[in-house]
């Protein structure tokens, strides 16, 4: 049986202000520790609600001035800490992964699949990135765009979407077996590489191209469909 992940999916993020308690993380690579734990506090008072403003209303429509009053700090404190919104995309970006990284763990144990077929890890592996990716597409937009911008940033970026892609790979290697493409291991990796494009289309443009205004499930069905397709899995 496959893992019922998508029973556990946490809600949407909630807005928070300067008076939300900060929860306990471990520190950033991409930012300095501050050295007093009141600093620690407000950096993640801003991280906080910077991810917010940009859920909400899209990068460009947020500045540092929203995040600062949002955050209950100052525009010398944002300074302290990012040089720009850049760096403090990089920052969010850590901060996402790590969070995703905790979700798609057991994904990628194929130990927790028990005899569950190629497409019901198929179906959950969707349900993970499309509902990932649609609940924060704003937030994914802009770091996909701060990427294209400078690529040299984004060491952490880069290396967690390569453990992705080889890890959801390896996952669908485990049902080789029911993978009719003639190159199993280059059809595997392909068809991930393809959905999580999509996906990054969706993120960039889905506020401009009405046909990408599809409905959750309808993602999710559409990028099995086209995953399956690829591999050539048997009905």
């Amino acid at each position: 049986m496959a893992p019922t992940l998508d029973q556990d999916k946490p809600p949407p993020p909630k807005k928070r202000t300067a008076k939300t308690r900060s929860r306990k993380r471990r520190p950033l690579e991409s930012v300095s520790r501050p050295k007093q734990a009141r600093s620690e506090r407000t950096l993640e008072r801003i991280l906080d609600a910077a991810e917010t403003l940009i859920l909400e209303r899209g990068l460009k429509q947020v500045s540092i001035g929203d995040i600062v009053r949002e955050a209950g700090s100052s525009v010398g404190g944002f300074y302290a800490r990012f040089k720009d919104k850049g760096e403090l995309l990089v920052a969010l970006s850590e901060q996402t992964q790590r969070r995703l990284a905790e979700r798609v763990a057991a994904l990628m144990d194929p130990g927790s699949w028990g005899d569950a077929t190629l497409r019901e890890i198929v179906h959950v592996c969707a349900q993970e990135i499309v509902g990932h990716v649609l609940s924060r597409r704003r937030l994914q937009s802009a770091i996909l765009q701060s990427v294209a911008a400078d690529s040299s940033r984004w060491k952490h970026g880069i290396e967690f979407r390569t453990r992705l892609v080889e890890g959801v790979t390896a996952l669908m290697l485990t049902r080789r077996e029911e993978i009719r493409h003639p190159m199993p291991e280059r059809a595997a990796r392909f068809a991930i590489e393809a959905a999580l494009a999509l996906m990054d289309q969706r993120a960039l443009f889905g506020d401009l191209q009405e046909q990408w205004r599809l409905e959750e499930d309808t993602l999710i069905e559409e990028m099995e469909r086209m995953v399956l397709a690829y591999l050539d899995v048997a009905p």
